[in-house]
């Protein structure tokens, strides 16, 4: 266990010295204004030696619902509630906050800043702790840390996009969380996150507003805080998401350096917060082990179970310069065995198709199937099927699919909010308890259909996606099953996924689909 010692924090630091103290030298901070309570913000010291393993930085900026200064004790016990609630003057109903969290939201605090960017894309590194874990993770209570540039709500490029306890937990993007319910680390809070990032688009040379913030949600019990790293605002060096795929109890080698952006050599220093040199592997909560290769390039070795998982790496320029990025190893979405696919025949069971059946297609009539691939596995967490009731997107039959396999949603909202009438959303996005659920028991059979093209076929009725190769597709078949597609299309780059084409609809994210629906993914 931890032992108590309270974290230096000038709760009367205005909010240009709270600007200057998150951006670099190469973001202008050009004016900025601050919302809440007094005492629920600050510039903090120290926190590599008073907080180990929780703070982002040495020095930063926190925003808290309640009182900063509860983050930690002075002595004794580290954490000696469960429940810290400090009920503050901070602003209640922001519709910004509400909008974004899809609730009303109480005690919020947050900076809104003017910046002048030399790069176009922004990142900075933060940590997100809550007393919400563990027994709220899952309920209505999600203490919120939202971010807007010009106006746009940014979100975190992994699990819905939010960064709330729904989507950061023990229990959904578990790589990303850590307990605190056993006091090992210094901070009154029940749980909190690795350091994470977000990388935010931007106008370069030009001025743009940010809001940096965090609220309550749906009452105002129950603190929270975010903590952003000193001077890891900034263009200069960016760890840009990535993603990959590796079949169960396989490899996959992948470099995720070469989208970064930096100043001569990237170098990879952590993998999940963890300090790694050539040849160290991290061993993941979630079972997969991550390995830093001699070339720069990782190697994840997977376990036995099928899922979609998330991490962190941290990389340093030669200028000394540090950002973080997140990596998802993504399964691949496919139908359930049992379902009935509309061809020239016919509705026929997907899996007692083979290559060459013509399929009915929304876009380009009948076409032929050039591929077809199967995996049986156990019905469990993450990769346990989701049924979708008969009629829920309007009128087709009941239907399983894979969680990430993306169901087309015709919605009028799409055309204001994206310019398309028709957008692809991951089954997972749409789960709502009721009508699109998780069927976990057993075992499953998934199938998988290519096309020439990304396609829209039909499913028990239901119009959803074919097979769209993506990144790492090497790593998730057989040579000899790799080695066919690639005969069938040898544009296709079996590493990255181009040279197959685009998809047929505009793809949303976890938020977007959020937004869209008004389903808590």
């Amino acid at each position: 266990m931890a032992t108590g010692r309270e974290l230096p924090i000038d709760e009367r630091a205005s909010a240009f010295q709270m600007a200057e103290t998150i951006f670099a030298d190469d973001v202008q901070v050009v004016s900025a204004s601050y919302s809440g309570d007094r005492d629920s913000s600050g510039i903090y010291t120290n926190g590599d030696s008073v907080m180990p393993g929780v703070a982002p930085g040495n020095t930063g900026v926190i925003l808290s619902t309640g009182d900063a200064d509860d983050i930690t004790q002075s002595n004794g016990d580290p954490n000696r509630s469960s429940s810290t609630s400090t009920n503050t003057w901070g602003q209640n109903g922001n519709p910004d906050f509400n909008a974004a969290a899809g609730a009303y939201t109480y005690d919020a605090s947050y900076l809104d800043v003017d910046i002048i960017p030399q790069g176009d894309v922004l990142t900075f590194q933060f940590v997100f702790l809550s007393e919400e874990f563990p027994e709220y993770q899952t309920g209505i209570y999600q203490d919120f840390v939202g971010i807007w540039i010009n106006g746009e709500l940014v979100p975190l490029s992994i699990g819905d996009g939010d960064v709330d306890p729904n989507n950061l937990n023990a229990q959904s993007n578990a790589n990303l969380y850590v307990d605190n319910t056993g006091d090992d680390y210094n901070t009154e809070m029940d749980g909190f996150t690795v350091t994470m990032s977000v990388t935010i688009p931007v106008n370069a040379g030009e001025v743009n507003s940010i809001r940096i913030g965090i609220a309550d949600v749906n009452d105002s019990n129950y603190d929270s805080s975010v903590m952003i790293a000193a001077g890891s605002g900034t263009t200069a060096i960016v760890a840009m998401a990535d993603s990959a795929q590796v079949a169960p109890n396989e490899n996959a080698t992948f470099d995720v350096t070469s989208n970064d952006i930096g100043t001569g050599a990237i170098t990879i220093t952590h993998i999940n917060g963890i300090a790694v040199s050539v040849g160290d592997s991290v061993t993941l909560t979630t079972g997969q082990v991550i390995t830093l290769n001699a070339d720069g390039t990782l190697t994840a070795t997977a376990d036995a179970d099928e899922e979609t998982v998330n991490f962190t790496y941290t990389v340093q320029d030669a200028t000394g310069g540090t950002s973080t990025g997140f990596v998802t190893l993504a399964s691949v979405p496919c139908f359930v065995a049992g379902s009935v696919i509309d061809t020239s025949h016919g509705p026929r069971l997907v899996e007692s198709l083979k290559p060459g059946d013509l399929i009915r297609t929304k876009d380009h009539g009948l076409q032929p199937l050039r591929w077809i691939g199967t995996r049986t596995i156990a019905a469990e967490g993450d990769m346990a099927p989701i049924e979708i009731a008969a009629n829920t997107f309007g009128p087709h039959m009941r239907l399983q699919v894979s969680p990430m396999h993306r169901i087309l949603v015709r919605d009028g909202r799409a055309a204001l909010m994206f310019g398309e009438n028709e957008v692809l959303i991951a089954a997972k996005y749409l789960l709502d308890g009721q009508y699109v659920r998780r069927i976990e028991g057993g075992e499953v059979t998934y199938v998988h259909l290519l096309f020439d093209a990304h396609e829209i076929v039909f499913s028990n009725g239901l119009p959803s996606e074919s097979f769209l190769p993506g990144p790492m597709i090497a790593s998730l078949f057989e040579r000899e099953v790799l080695a066919e597609i690639c005969t069938l299309f040898p544009e296709l780059d079996p590493e990255t996924g181009e040279g197959y084409g685009p998809a047929a609809r505009r793809i949303l994210t976890g938020s977007e689909a959020r937004a869209l629906t008004g389903v808590a993914a």
